[in-house]
């Protein structure tokens, strides 16, 4: 997870980079109000309602261990291949749709190029209202947050900060073919999330991937060569951790209200107890991409994990019972009745 929260420090890239998000923010929300008007809304009672699929916490944390056991995942590696590859044969063999969205890059110690994708599962592809849900798939190339030198060499596994998105969309491509939903729904592995190395100062660049998926999302829209429009997304980062405790992401609850109000009514309904009713810290990650490409979006996140960019990021600090309760809340927002779905 490369981002920081706000208030925090960063480079003045950054800080340039952050001032500007409300006003771009606003003008892409702006460009495509019509469409987000058009999007199928659901009654508070019908809250009550979602039912969740039967998701698998045990087998979702054996993803998260097999994808542990690459190593580490850097962008543009070969384990960051190897994890791609692992996650499209299974959305493949799960019904999905499944095609790579290729980028390039250049690494910022060697200046070496690198060929970078993203990884998109569909299901119900013909479908034009559409949820995206995504996860980062590569991991931080050292474990920064370590004070011990010693320990700041040791290799970052990213269990939590990585994995466990990547595994919790696994689990999700076991039931979607089946899942009651108005919905089409794209899986989305983004790559390059955070290709940075150290912190004072940082040598490298977050996000790569959303940003292209945005980019290539919003020529499609304003070329008007596609009638597909992304009503809500997910970014699931961070949610397997034990004692796990996901807040509201401020800018969250700014760029998509009404998909904050809906999972934590659902999460309450279903008894989800991590999902606390209250406003968490300021994050930069791969959400505010899809938010600026007119996609609200939500972060589900707990950037309270004590092992954050720590070399103890493993599976054992991990749990299935997290993965299964964020797995049981988006699915049942998913299956929520709706009317004015565009199919």
């Amino acid at each position: 997870m490369g981002r920081r929260q706000v208030p925090h420090w960063y480079d003045g890239k950054m800080l340039a980079g952050w001032l500007v998000v409300p006003v771009v923010l606003g003008l892409s929300l702006a460009l495509f109000r019509p469409l987000l008007e058009r999007a199928p809304t659901v009654e508070a009672n019908e809250v009550m309602l979602a039912s969740p699929a039967p998701i698998d916490g045990k087998r979702a944390y054996g993803y998260l261990k097999q994808i542990c056991e690459i190593g580490p995942r850097t962008a543009g590696s070969e384990a960051n291949t190897r994890q791609r590859k692992l996650v499209r044969d299974h959305f493949a063999k799960k019904g999905a749709k499944v095609r790579e969205q290729p980028f390039r890059a250049v690494h910022p110690v060697t200046g070496e190029p690198l060929v970078m994708a993203n990884l998109i599962g569909s299901w119900n592809p013909e479908r034009l209202s559409r949820v995206v849900i995504g996860a980062h798939y590569d991991t931080r190339p050292h474990p920064d947050q370590e004070v011990d030198p010693n320990r700041h060499k040791l290799p970052f596994i990213g269990a939590n900060d990585g994995a466990s998105g990547v595994a919790l969309l696994m689990e999700f491509a076991n039931h979607l073919t089946d899942l009651e939903t108005p919905w089409g729904v794209d899986l989305v592995l983004f790559d390059g999330e955070e290709l940075v190395f150290g912190n004072d100062p940082k040598v490298g660049d977050y996000f790569l991937g959303s940003e292209e998926f945005a980019r290539v999302y919003n020529d499609l829209v304003e070329g008007g060569r596609t009638r597909m429009r992304y009503a809500y997304g997910f970014v699931l980062d961070m949610v397997g951790g034990r004692n796990l405790q996901i807040n509201q992401e401020p800018n969250s609850v700014r760029a998509a209200p009404d998909l904050v109000r809906e999972v934590w009514a659902v999460a309450r309904s279903l008894g989800a107890r991590s999902f606390r009713p209250q406003r968490g810290r300021e994050v930069l990650d791969d959400h505010l991409a899809l938010n600026r490409a007119g996609i609200p979006t939500i972060d589900v996140i707990d950037f309270d994990y004590p092992y954050w960019h720590k070399a103890d990021d493993l599976p054992e600090n991990c749990s299935a019972e997290s993965l299964a309760e964020v797995g049981r809340v988006v699915t049942a927002w998913l299956a929520l009745p709706r009317r004015r779905a565009r199919r």
